[in-house]
């Protein structure tokens, strides 16, 4: 299950995308303590031609900024 994103702009490799939803991958098994952070992203999203595209990528490479 995603979470929904219709309220935000994607940014990835310096694009703007309508981003529909995204599925963060998170390594709870970690020995790490504290807050976690998603290590890959899954994003669906609309492309520059209106078409539904996805995109698999470390999280570091995506910003999310409110509509």
């Amino acid at each position: 299950m995603g979470i929904d994103m219709s309220n935000y702009k994607m940014i990835y490799k310096d694009q703007v995308f309508n981003v529909v939803s995204i599925m963060p991958t998170i390594d709870f098994n970690s020995e790490a303590q504290g807050i976690k952070k998603a290590k890959f992203i899954d994003a669906t999203f609309l492309d520059e031609n209106g078409e539904l595209a996805f995109i698999h990528d470390e999280a570091m490479m995506f910003k999310f900024v409110r509509r």
